[in-house]
């Protein structure tokens, strides 16, 4: 590893050169910087930023802002890891609606369900800062999708990659003063890749294994997905304005070596509606209100492996999974002296429910759960003086989980209750201030507490498997997660040189992590417990203006987990990950190479049968042009064809499938696009 280490420092080292070598001033506003809007713990990501790159899914598009890495389970549906933080740890919203996956195993995470065509920008924020919406423990992932423009217009993508990778697709838009509409369609096709050593992701199981994909399937289709969308948006007198929007994605037989089983299908729905009326009355500036409804229904089974073999149905094993999520939000932004005061309450109602069928029956496995929130908050936004400001906010919530199904029998043979619901409540916040002591330089603090409870499959998961397998069962007496952080952030912002720094510290109570349970007389089992800990690290990024059109980026983050119950890492912490990159662009002409790299990773939990994962490093490249509404765009991944794995790669015990699932080996894609 310490040869990437001197890689990244000459890189540094070339940038301090370059910017004390040369006289001529750069101005570097003009410059769209990735993740460095704010000073605070607020980053964003733009699509045209994605469309430049092959990533499939946001969760791998988000890999390009430090501190966020993901989870391959195969060549699509990366899953969202901030900080260490990853599954319900953290919020992931779509224009501020909830949306949850069905798959017990995150087969289709919450970023799944929204397809690139749709985005307009993702926002990241880091840290328990939000206080609008409940449970962002760990941070908040918010997308933003695209809005009907005025007038007559549209537009058309296609990439085109190794592998058979083909995403595709176009939308249609009219506004005027009194109403817009916005209509959209998707299309996402590819193969199984290969890794750096020329293996299909599907080929990577050894010959004896039961799981491996039977003969035929290894290069049959990874995921084709169908993605329909429309927007409709009314401008009624007073400044009033209604939006609807309903989305309709099929994804069908989408492969997750990671996992035991292939998803046959997954169908989503979302609808979401929104009034807004500006500065209605005085002192009043803006009234908010919003309704939501979505629902995703999810079919897997194992029927594309050698364990299916023989079976009269086609499979020997097989979940059928659905999940529902409903809610609302009333929200008002009132004038309070010189800073503005955000009041709201907002409700949601998600409910879980999935059959799992083995060779010993079929089980209820998530029992018809319901998960119902409500809750208030303000936040309150001042500036101090010219240089500094504030920010306060607190929220209260009241949760209540019910677990319909009876499946108390198992919880009391390994836990010793048969409680199927509980009820929580629980308050947070946050203080942030912003301060400015010289021109360039911004200073930042905030500390914040936010509370998430457990969810379905960590209370009331219950799965019992045949033979030697270790069951699987949730803990009805897991308490509510706390984390308590501290953040400091440092921002310098020069004619040459953008600069941030941030630093954070965790303090986790009632953590939940997986654990092995052995009980006297009774089967292992894959199970869930409390434990405290400790999470800390942070990020730096920088970017230089150089002559000739150049622009130097890099950036480095780190995070450690110790689970302080136990005395030993917090497990499923990736290592420290950095990139630097060079661009050129000029004209609208642009060429980058880019090199990226990742540490060991030896801090693990091999109670779990976690694995130690080598460091690695790759280098990309890509160029492209504009011209007006056209834009195209090239370029190769991982040019060196390098076979590595994230260490989030391998599905931990008793759940796994037994493979580390590689990274994407030598990628190529061209991208074309056509806005009008």
């Amino acid at each position: 590893m310490k040869k990437y280490l001197v890689f990244i420092g000459l890189c540094m080292a070339l940038m301090i050169f370059h910017v004390y070598s040369f006289a001529e001033t750069i101005n570097l506003e003009e410059i769209i910087v990735r993740g460095e809007r704010e000073v605070g713990p607020e980053e964003s990501l733009e699509i045209r930023e994605v469309r430049e790159t092959p990533a499939r899914d946001v969760g791998e598009a988000l890999k390009g802002i430090e501190g966020i890495s993901s989870i391959r389970k195969g060549a699509i549906a990366n899953d969202i890891v901030l900080r260490g933080f990853q599954k319900d740890n953290l919020n992931v919203l779509v224009d501020g609606a909830r949306i949850y996956g069905a798959c017990p195993n995150r087969m289709d995470p919450n970023s799944f369900h929204v397809d690139f065509a749709e985005i307009e920008e993702v926002s990241v924020l880091k840290g328990p800062f939000d206080v609008k919406n409940p449970g962002s423990l760990g941070g908040l992932i918010e997308i933003k999708t695209i809005k009907p423009r005025e007038g007559l217009g549209g537009s058309i993508n296609a990439l085109g990659g190794s592998y058979e990778d083909i995403a595709t697709s176009a939308n249609a838009t009219y506004g005027d003063k009194n109403m817009d509409f916005l209509f959209g369609y998707a299309y996402k096709y590819s193969l199984p890749f290969k890794d750096g050593d020329g293996k299909r992701i599907t080929e990577q199981y050894p010959p004896s294994s039961r799981n491996r994909y039977k003969s035929g399937e290894e290069d049959n289709k990874a995921y084709s997905i169908n993605t329909y969308w429309t927007k409709w948006g009314f401008n009624l007198p007073s400044n009033q304005r209604v939006e609807i929007a309903y989305t309709r994605q099929e994804a069908d037989d989408v492969i997750y070596p990671y996992l035991l089983m292939d998803a046959v299908y997954d169908d989503t729905d979302r609808l979401h509606v929104k009034y807004e009326v500006s500065d209605p009355f005085k002192g009043v500036k803006k009234l908010k209100a919003g309704f939501y409804w979505n629902q995703v229904k999810h079919d897997m089974t194992d029927w594309r492996r050698e364990s299916s073999s023989g079976s009269p149905s086609g499979y020997s094993m097989k979940t059928y999974a659905e999940s529902g999520t409903s809610g609302g939000k009333m929200e008002g932004d009132f004038q309070l002296h010189s800073g503005i005061l955000t009041v709201g309450v907002d409700y949601y109602l998600r409910n879980w429910d999935s059959d799992t069928t083995l060779m010993t029956g079929t089980q209820d496995s998530i029992p018809d759960v319901d998960t119902e929130d409500m809750g208030t908050y303000l936040e309150y936004t001042r500036p101090i003086t010219e240089n500094a400001g504030f920010t306060v906010g607190a929220r209260f919530d009241h949760v209540r989980t019910e677990a319909h199904g009876d499946r108390s029998a198992l919880y009391s043979q390994y836990h010793g209750t048969t409680e199927r619901e509980e009820t929580d409540s629980y308050v947070g916040g946050n203080a942030q201030i912003f301060y400015s002591p010289v021109k360039r330089i911004e200073l930042s603090a905030g500390f914040g507490q936010t509370t998430r409870p457990p969810d379905a499959v960590e209370r009331y998961f219950a799965l019992e498997k045949p033979m030697a397998m270790p069951n699987w069962v949730g803990n009805p007496g897991l308490e509510p997660s706390k984390n308590r952080e501290l953040d400091l952030g440092i921002k310098y912002s020069g004619d040459r040189l953008l600069g941030k720094a941030t630093f954070f510290y965790s303090r986790v109570e009632d953590f939940i992590t997986i654990f092995n349970l052995q009980k006297p007389g009774l089967k292992s089992a894959r199970s869930y417990r409390n434990v405290d800990a400790t999470l800390y690290g942070g990020e730096i990024s920088l970017n230089i203006s150089l002559p000739l059109h150049l622009n130097l980026q890099g950036g480095i983050s780190y995070t450690r987990g110790d689970d302080d119950t136990f005395d030993k890492p917090l497990s499923e912490i990736p290592p420290l990950k950095g990139r630097v990159a060079m661009r050129y662009e000029t004209n609208g002409y642009f060429t980058e190479i880019e090199g990226i790299f990742a540490d060991d990773q030896d801090r693990i939990d091999p109670a779990l049968k976690e694995e130690e994962t080598p460091g690695w490093g790759g280098m990309n490249f890509k160029v492209g042009m504009k011209y007006k509404g056209l834009s195209i765009s090239a370029g190769v991944d991982n040019i060196f064809d390098r076979l590595y794995f994230e260490h989030l790669s391998y599905q931990r015990d008793p759940f796994s499938s037994g493979v580390n699932i590689p990274e994407i080996g030598r990628n190529f894609y061209l991208h074309l696009a056509w806005t009008f």
